[in-house]
């Protein structure tokens, strides 16, 4: 169990900490997804994209190293209802957009992207429940478990 929660901590940690760096990589590209979910205007959203990939960078490292997996899997997943939350206001508005997670183009495709989220939030629950609850934790290295 100790494994499979490590793997699962390792994907999920790197998922985010790639989501971050692409963003980080071009903020004026983010903030311009931030804009067109036409939820915040600026200077909220340029705030944002500045903000949210140094946080998902942060609690990617913390959830990978277990230093803060608790508190870490839950600012991910709590980010990630966020994030569906948007989706979902963007699908049902009938905007065409990008998503933006990655930094990158790629155009939402909004059944798709609320089913990964998800997803992404059920594991990221696990994290946090058993960081939460002390059990499958990795004490010492990968190797222990």
């Amino acid at each position: 169990m100790k494994t499979l929660l490590f793997v699962v901590a390792l994907a999920f940690g790197a998922l985010f900490l790639w989501s971050g760096v692409g963003k980080i990589k071009d903020p004026v590209a983010f903030a311009e997804a931030v804009r067109n979910y036409q939820l915040i205007g600026d200077p909220y959203a340029a705030v944002a994209a500045l903000f949210i990939p140094w946080v998902e960078v942060f609690a990617a490292v913390g959830v990978m190293t277990d230093l803060f997996r608790r508190g870490s899997a839950a600012i991910l997943t709590v980010s990630l209802l966020v994030f569906t939350a948007a989706i979902v206001i963007a699908w049902m508005r009938g905007l065409d957009i990008t998503c933006g997670c990655f930094g990158d183009e790629t155009p939402m495709n909004y059944p798709v992207k609320v089913a990964q989220n998800v997803g992404l939030m059920v594991a990221g629950t696990v994290l946090w429940w058993f960081a939460q609850t002390g059990r499958g934790r990795c004490e010492g290295s990968a190797a222990s478990g």
